[in-house]
């Protein structure tokens, strides 16, 4: 599906209701919205799936908004990081998360596993640095696009990037890697 087709199933949404349309939409995006939210969660199938359910819902009933001024692929991800980032703020303020993020560093060298599981070595990151670095090298997308989803400029996209790859190299050398 092209981005042209992208618009004609939107503006079949928006303008007429049409819920096979937007079924259309989300046999397209469902799978990168699922990657997208495992990475994000540290691997956490069932967290990922409920996270890319409510995207969708958001982007359901939100899609008049949608002003085509960017690709529709930006706009939906922007859409999903806004559901992670509320997800991530509700989890900070009940507690769930870990308060020091340092902790997940230091493990037993009992308890280092060789074949560890870059998931993992993606929950040393704070979720910023987390989103750009996913994006950036899961889902393949540009500097500028990353910038657009995040909303942020290309230099603080480019921080975050530079930051997550400096914990990920530190972390995965810790943990045996080379």
């Amino acid at each position: 599906m092209s981005k042209s087709e992208d618009i004609a199933w939107v503006t079949r949404c928006a303008l007429f209701d049409d819920r096979r349309a937007f079924a259309r939409l989300v046999d397209k995006y469902q799978g990168q919205m699922k990657r997208f939210f495992l990475n994000l969660t540290g691997g956490d199938q069932s967290l990922s799936d409920d996270l890319a359910q409510e995207t969708f819902i958001k982007v359901y009933y939100n899609l008049r908004s949608y002003k085509g001024l960017s690709a529709f692929s930006t706009w939906i991800y922007r859409v999903a990081y806004n559901v992670f980032y509320d997800e991530s703020r509700k989890r900070r303020a009940w507690g769930d998360v870990p308060a020091d993020e340092a902790a997940l560093w230091e493990q037993p060298a009992e308890r280092v596993d060789r074949n560890i599981d870059i998931s993992q070595a993606l929950l040393v990151l704070r979720p910023e640095e987390r989103t750009a670095i996913t994006l950036f090298f899961v889902e393949d997308l540009a500097v500028a696009k990353i910038a657009e989803i995040m909303n942020m400029s290309e230099g603080t996209v480019k921080s975050y990037l530079f930051r997550a790859k400096q914990k990920l190299g530190e972390y995965l050398k810790k943990n045996g890697y080379e």
